[in-house]
């Protein structure tokens, strides 16, 4: 009887029965369950032959035969495929399991047996559309798909590469932060996706550049700000701790929001600044000066009550510079403070890519001197830019 195994397709099934009961058996079911012919022919089925699918069942019943067990599947919606024992039990029937999802779906749970043969509906999912390793999933009782998608591939087909977290966060709504293969470019990297609201708001993040303010790596003089070299990608896997990095993010991934993040003793504080650009290279690279206005006291919140900046000047931006002709107070993105109406001899400033008056060690934090509001600071912090 199980010649029909050799075939693809349900008409294979249908016909190895004898015309009348191929005939009696085909009108009584379709009479019985309000069937109609034209889904009769559209639901159609393939067969793998010593397998078995091991998922929750929706009924397990004793078929005839292998057309008895697949018609019954057919005309039901919750079932997606079923398995079929390959010989009789004492009453002479087969043991048929109508099951609640398919091979597809649970590629994980589908294996090799001696005792099963497995037949699955040709839905959506077959053959499979989703592409670079996706997994197909029947939805909607079987009339359309989704796909679930490896690490760092989108779209509906799978058929899309991810180049920023914002895409993933988009695509699948995560809620809680994981790493993620993105294209930068012609270039794959494994990044820690920020999702969730953690401080800048929900959305999806992707991170940028990590500093240490102790450290010269990312000085405002550096290098780092102008070039197109990574510097450390393992610290994009590791989200908010002391390994400094610089991802290919900085001149690939255009926003329209940056989040900016301080950590003094095991606490981080976030800003948000909304701006457009193609990347954060584009504002930063040139040197040119670029405005931004939330203000001395959002610039200060990254620091908390610690935070002091003189009242004057209040440059803030990027590539801000202040004063001192032979070593301006600057920041590569902050606010620099004078105590006078004035932007020529600034002693404070808050910022990221620190250097000059008064402490040209500091590359992240805040310095303040000379009568600020809320005393005489040298604070080194690690800094965070991620953008979305």
């Amino acid at each position: 009887m199980f010649s029909v195994l050799t075939c693809s397709v349900f008409f294979c099934v249908f016909s190895s029965l004898d015309p009348q009961t191929r005939s009696a058996r085909g009108a009584n079911i379709l009479e019985d369950e309000g069937t109609s012919s034209h889904t009769f022919r559209s639901r159609l089925l393939s067969v793998d032959e010593l397998h078995y699918l091991d998922v929750p069942k929706v009924e397990t019943i004793r078929a005839f035969d292998d057309f008895d067990c697949n018609f019954r599947c057919l005309n039901n919606p919750l079932c997606f495929s079923v398995n079929l024992a390959t010989t009789k039990d004492l009453s002479g029937k087969f043991r048929c399991q109508l099951l609640s999802s398919d091979k597809y779906s649970n590629a994980k749970d589908f294996m090799e047996s001696q005792s099963w043969h497995h037949f699955s509906i040709m839905g959506p999912c077959f053959p499979s559309p989703c592409q670079n390793g996706g997994t197909c999933q029947a939805i909607n009782n079987g009339e359309t798909f989704k796909c679930l998608c490896t690490n760092g591939f989108i779209g509906k087909y799978c058929d899309q590469v991810a180049t920023s977290c914002k895409e993933v966060y988009d695509e699948k709504k995560l809620t809680t932060s994981e790493l993620v293969t993105l294209q930068f470019g012609s270039t794959s990297t494994s990044v820690r996706c920020q999702m969730g609201d953690f401080g800048c708001g929900d959305g999806g993040w992707t991170p940028v550049m990590k500093m240490d303010g102790n450290k010269t790596t990312f000085h405002y003089d550096s290098g780092h700000w102008n070039d197109t070299n990574d510097y450390n990608l393992p610290g994009g896997e590791t989200g908010f701790d002391s390994q400094e990095t610089k991802l290919p993010s900085y001149w690939n991934t255009p926003f329209s929001k940056i989040c900016l993040g301080m950590k003094i003793n095991q606490q981080v504080k976030f800003i948000v600044i909304k701006k457009n650009a193609n990347s954060l290279y584009s504002l930063i690279a040139d040197g040119s000066y670029r405005t931004t206005s939330l203000g001395r006291d959002t610039w200060k919140a990254l620091l908390g009550s610690q935070a002091s900046l003189q009242t004057g000047c209040n440059r803030e931006g990027f590539n801000t510079i202040c004063g001192h002709s032979g070593d301006p107070a600057r920041a590569r993105i902050g606010i620099n403070g004078n105590d006078q109406n004035d932007c020529t001899s600034c002693d404070s400033r808050i910022g990221f890519g620190t250097g000059g008056y008064p402490d040209d060690s500091n590359t992240c934090g805040n310095e303040a001197t000379a009568s600020p509001d809320n005393g005489i600071k040298s604070i080194k912090s690690m800094g965070y830019i991620l953008v979305q």
